[in-house]
């Protein structure tokens, strides 16, 4: 693929879906299909948010103060040259059940299945602990062979000491399944560069303008 642009703007809906016969298949210039990347997590992550800042787009990710509203797979493609899949959250109890049972086949199928899929960015709350859904889900993606991001969000809610300490329990819990990480917060403005550089070298497109600390 040619050199990426690295200010990752220019983000535009394509379409939502719900099994592979809805998923797009946007190409570049070249005709060739465009690298896909997925972002996962639990309902109220903040995936939207965390989207529309990556993007520096206000409004084009839909965000919602009921968690579990999401219910469709969601595509954009970034300059043209990027496919993001926006998966709907899993884990919310208040959703009936019947949506709940679809839910997790609807996001299995998606990633054993899509050819394209590069990257995979595994959001999670900094404040919680993962129990055994969030720690399936994570060895489940990592057998399927795909490089993986733990994104911890909402990092502006602790400070920088605790920050560190519920990093380290959040990985011990994820034990031998857990991925490189990054912390998060659109409010403060922080992690958008390293999560830019992390995609750019995952991608064959090491940026060093744009490097930053990934914790491994």
């Amino acid at each position: 693929m040619n050199k990426l642009k690295k200010e990752f703007k220019n983000a535009k809906f394509i379409t939502s879906a719900v099994n592979p016969s809805g998923y797009p298949n946007p190409k570049n210039d070249r005709g060739e299909l465009l690298p896909e990347i997925a972002v996962v997590g639990r309902s109220n992550v903040g995936k939207s948010s965390l989207l529309n800042d990556l993007f520096q787009s206000k409004g084009l990710v839909k965000t919602s103060a009921t968690p579990g509203k999401t219910q469709l797979i969601n595509f954009f493609t970034l300059n043209g040259e990027l496919t993001f899949v926006d998966l709907p959250g899993y884990g919310y109890a208040k959703v009936p059940l019947e949506t709940r049972k679809k839910w997790g086949p609807m996001i299995q199928n998606y990633l054993a299945k899509r050819d394209n899929l590069q990257i995979v960015l595994f959001l999670f709350d900094i404040r919680r602990l993962p129990n055994e859904e969030d720690i399936a889900l994570m060895s489940w993606i990592k057998a399927n062979g795909k490089p993986v991001l733990l994104i911890l969000t909402k990092v502006d809610k602790v400070t920088q000491n605790q920050k560190r300490i519920a990093e380290k329990k959040i990985k011990e819990r994820f034990q031998e399944e857990s991925p490189p990480s990054i912390y998060y917060s659109t409010l403060k403005r922080e992690g958008r560069r390293e999560l830019i550089g992390w995609i750019c070298h995952h991608l064959k497109e090491e940026d060093p303008a744009h490097g930053g600390t990934v914790s491994e």
